[in-house]
């Protein structure tokens, strides 16, 4: 494993004048103290404090002596108030933040709006905003620059270690918020190096480790700029952070650290990767033909695949062994950055290359998988590939199996062509490594399927229920119906109030239906079921023109021995009774009338509740010749006395 440090990193100039002049005052017999932590970096401020440069947080923590300005500096009250209480003052603030409290200062005192660019919690950007009278506004993002008002005068200036990109964007924004505006770029010279030269280390190794507190901002920024350029990044402390598991497989790792992370913390770092180097390449795989691996897949081209299995060599995969079945390129297949399973072909080629095979490495992990799932009843996932003689060609993660064409439905499938290109769910029901043989199933799943809907099913419907369901298919005596995975029969005198000689005349395949139940047979699993249940009945409709009295047209439709059944409107039937069907007495019905003859009927009588209405042909026949002699009845001839339609009144009476 090679190990790069970044060209700039650690300590900056100003960081290390600080922890100089801090450990000048170290070892004095009085009071020496540093307000605020010197640097961001625990390890270097707990050493110091071992050396009697202790850390208050305040100047009432320090009764006398001497009191180290810290390297973020403070504002202009600090001071005052230190030199009235007799402090020795010694300031170790950076060269770089004073120039930027010093441009702050001057940009307030000419009367402009100040803004500093950076993190509002640092105390560097809180030490530069008190040189403002801390009238300062801080902004850290662009959205928080826009919200800032409008001024006759602007002055921008920036924490030392704001990331120039972002310092940049901000100041376009502010630069719209007033005609004049003046800008200090006070970003620190060796911040912008440090991050540059993260950024392009970053981009070359595959991981990278950023030291330093985790208090720094600096460091943090490094970190996210670090993440950024595409490398796997970890920020720790101190060297007791670094795992060994973080490089395994690992060919380029770089280092760099925060402004505040000492040379001595840097080269513990080091040291101790380079430690782990020396052990990961004496960990090295010993790689034997035919063993299964795992590996990283570093590169991609049309024909080939670049493996690192941690080997003293790549691995490389031809298209032929990447998959089943063959990808037209690789990339149709796998991606860089993938975690695979590899089959070693050869691991001492000439080429100095390892020879792989994915698709092996499946076929072997395939196998086990098919051998439980035959001995579990579990499904696997194939690719239907095409249809063949007798059935389907999948593939299985790499093996070729066959779906009988008894077995890919529940029903006869007539184009098997239509599964092709389709992922389904299948179970084995026949295997034989040896012969490299997989018969699978799609019906068993689908069966199972149905079972669990029919149980459903079954569960939650009951006689008189209404509900909603698909028409599958049309037999001669009726329609099934998909009411949720299981199918229900309407029988053929269930579609519709009147007769229907062909169910195609009601529905066909694929209507949308709603039906109620009629009858539920669980032991059996059979519905009944009744489309003209929800419908109103139209006998009820017709009978409201039908008035009990009048003489109608009717057609005999059936004959019976009890009389003839005659249809009065459609759908609509009456029964002539026997004793009514002709003036004298007949013994069958079929003396009087015949089917299809039209008929004269009297209505009798219309039974609503048993849907039944009673006719005569006879008392029909009698109101004919009634209306025929009317006319006459009422007359009177000369020299009689007394009418016609007295003798003839009286005979119909006798009749």
């Amino acid at each position: 494993m090679q190990i790069i440090l970044a060209e700039h990193r650690g300590f900056c100039y100003g960081v290390e004048r600080a922890v100089n002049i801090a450990r000048e005052w170290s070892g004095r017999n009085e009071n020496v103290a540093t307000l605020g932590p010197i640097i961001h970096n625990p390890q270097m401020v707990e050493r110091l404090a071992d050396q009697g440069v202790v850390v208050v947080n305040n100047l009432a923590e320090i009764p006398n002596g001497t009191v180290i300005i810290r390297s973020h500096g403070v504002g202009p009250k600090v001071y005052s108030e230190a030199e009235g209480k007799g402090l020795n003052v010694v300031d170790a603030t950076c060269p770089h933040v004073r120039k930027a409290q010093a441009a702050a200062a001057e940009l307030w005192q000419d009367g402009r709006l100040v803004v500093v660019v950076g993190d509002k919690n640092h105390p560097e950007v809180k030490s530069i905003a008190a040189w403002t009278n801390d009238t300062a506004i801080v902004v850290e993002t662009v959205a928080e620059a826009e919200a800032v008002p409008r001024a006759a005068k602007l002055g921008v200036v920036s924490q030392t270690t704001f990331p120039p990109e972002r310092f940049e964007s901000i100041a376009k924004v502010l630069k719209a918020k007033s005609a004049d505006v003046r800008i200090e770029r006070t970003i620190c010279t060796a911040t912008e190096q440090r991050q540059q030269a993260a950024v392009e280390l970053a981009a070359q190794v595959e991981v990278m480790v950023v030291v330093g507190g985790k208090n720094s901002a600096n460091t943090t920024k490094l970190t996210e700029l670090c993440r950024v350029a595409g490398s796997n990044v970890y920020h720790i402390e101190t060297v007791s952070e670094l795992e060994i598991e973080w490089f395994r497989g690992v060919r380029k790792t770089g280092i760099t650290a925060g402004a505040s992370t000492p040379d001595w913390i840097i080269e513990e770092v080091y040291h101790k990767m380079q430690e782990f180097a020396e052990l990961l390449m004496n960990d090295v795989k010993v790689l034997e033909q035919g063993s299964l691996v795992e590996g990283k897949i570093v590169g991609v081209r049309d024909d080939e695949v670049f493996v690192d299995i941690g080997y003293k060599a790549e691995g490389i995969i031809a298209l032929a062994e990447l998959a089943y079945p063959h990808p037209e390129k690789a990339a149709d297949v796998v991606a860089v950055g993938d975690i695979i399973t590899v089959y070693v072909l050869d691991a001492d080629t000439t080429e100095g290359a390892v020879k792989l095979s994915k698709l092996k490495a499946e076929q072997i992990i395939a196998w086990d998988e098919l051998t439980q799932a035959l001995e579990e009843n579990k499904p696997v996932e194939g690719k239907v590939l095409e249809a063949v003689k007798g059935g389907l060609s999948v593939a299985v993660a790499g093996i070729r199996g066959f779906v009988p064409a008894s077995q890919v439905d529940i029903r006869f499938v007539e184009d098997l062509t239509t599964f092709v290109g389709q992922t389904v769910s299948l179970v084995p029901i026949d295997i034989d490594q040896t012969k490299n043989r997989v018969v699978l199933s799609r019906r068993v799943i689908l069966e199972e399927e149905r079972r669990r809907k029919e149980a459903a099913v079954f569960a939650s419907i009951a006689p008189g229920q209404v509900i909603k369901g698909k028409v599958r298919r049309l037999a001669d005596f009726g329609v099934f119906v998909d009411i949720g995975g299981i199918d229900g029969l309407i029988h053929i005198s269930d579609l519709a109030w009147h007769r229907v000689k062909n169910p195609a005349e009601i529905v066909s395949v694929d209507d949308e239906v709603e039906v109620a139940v009629l009858k539920v047979d669980a032991n059996a699993r059979k519905i009944s079921l009744s489309l003209k249940a929800v419908q109103r009945d139209p006998w009820f409709d017709a009978v409201e023109i039908l008035k009990v009295g009048s003489v109608i047209q009717g057609k005999v439709t059936k004959l019976a021995k009890f009389g003839a059944f005659v249809e009065v409107a459609p759908g609509v039937e009456g029964l002539v009774h026997m004793s009514e069907l002709d003036d004298h007495r007949v013994a069958h019905a079929e003396e009087a009338v015949a089917v299809d003859q039209v008929v004269p009927v009297k209505i009798l009588t219309i039974d609503r509740e048993n849907k039944r209405i009673s006719l005569s042909i006879i008392q029909a026949r009698q109101e004919a010749e009634r209306a025929e002699y009317t006319p006459f009845l009422d007359k009177e001839p000369e020299g009689f006395g007394f009418t016609i339609g007295d003798k003839l009144g009286h005979l119909f009476k006798k009749n």
